[in-house]
């Protein structure tokens, strides 16, 4: 056999060789799948409990929002309603944390909470004070012009609604919940005009808006603007005409009440997943 022929055969056998003693390829393992956000029940049999935390403002939305729900979805709802007129975030939060309280069974909400499927929230500003930027808002329910209603004004509300996000996910233990937020809409848009605060009150109304939706962003919470969908995404559309405002000039008609409960409605039931979990 030829030198070059030999080198050859040995090489040939040599790399059958080492290909027999190679360690086999391996692919690389599945991605794990993300964990599934955990579900409400659904179908016959199965049960929500609505929760309205409230002002005056979302005064007749919970049954209109439960009877939606269960065409919806199927399941019953039991709502229970805690619209009280002027009800403060600072009397919720203090409620939550101490479980007692000199008004309309607040004590009761935290066991409430702790059953709630979904809870809707929105709560007057009034006792949320920040000393060094005392909020007057109240001066436009008058239809004068506010002189603190700036951004800085409503950092203590924006806290206190927070700390009550806070305490309600930590009564849920994990559970799933559906979660909303929302604003207050303007029905006082004529009086403003005919008192010349339109445009310094609706940016009070503004920014109470966004103090509201920063409340519950760090939470994942979905948040409805009233503000954009009953005023017109510019604010400047009159509630009153569109029949959503009672003859009070102030609270929710029925056909206001039933318009918001569709609004909540149409966001879907998806339960929120606070960040971290």
């Amino acid at each position: 056999m030829s030198l070059k022929k030999s080198i050859s055969v040995f090489m040939t056998l040599s790399v059958i060789f080492l290909g027999a003693c190679a360690s086999p390829a391996t692919s690389p393992p599945p991605p794990t799948p993300s964990p599934q956000p955990p579900q409400l029940p659904r179908g016959p049999g199965a049960v929500w409990q609505l929760v309205i935390i409230s002002d005056s403002s979302l005064w007749g939305v919970g049954e209109p929002l439960a009877e939606r729900i269960e065409r919806d979805t199927g399941v019953k709802v039991e709502y229970v309603d805690y619209a009280i007129g002027s009800l403060t975030a600072g009397e919720v939060l203090d409620a939550l944390r101490t479980g007692k309280s000199p008004r309309m069974n607040l004590e009761k909400l935290p066991a409430i909470l702790k059953d709630a499927e979904m809870v809707v929230m929105f709560l007057n500003p009034r006792d949320s004070i920040y000393f060094d930027h005392p909020l007057d808002m109240d001066q436009c329910f008058d239809s004068r012009p506010p002189v603190n209603c700036e951004p800085e004004n409503f950092l203590e509300w924006t806290a206190d609604l927070s700390g009550i996000w806070e305490e309600i996910i930590k009564l849920r233990g994990g559970q799933p919940t559906i979660l909303r937020a929302v604003d207050l809409y303007n029905p006082l848009v004529q009086p403003w005009r005919d008192n010349g605060v339109f445009e310094d009150c609706t940016q009070c109304w503004e920014n109470m808006s966004a103090a509201a939706r920063l409340a519950a962003e760090p939470f994942n919470i979905p948040f409805l603007s009233r503000l954009d969908m009953m005023n017109g995404i510019n604010h400047n559309e009159d509630p009153r005409l569109k029949g959503f405002i009672l003859e009070d000039g102030e609270h929710p008609s029925v056909l206001g009440a039933q318009y918001m409960a569709d609004l909540l409605a149409d966001m879907g039931y998806h339960p929120v997943v606070p960040p971290g979990n």
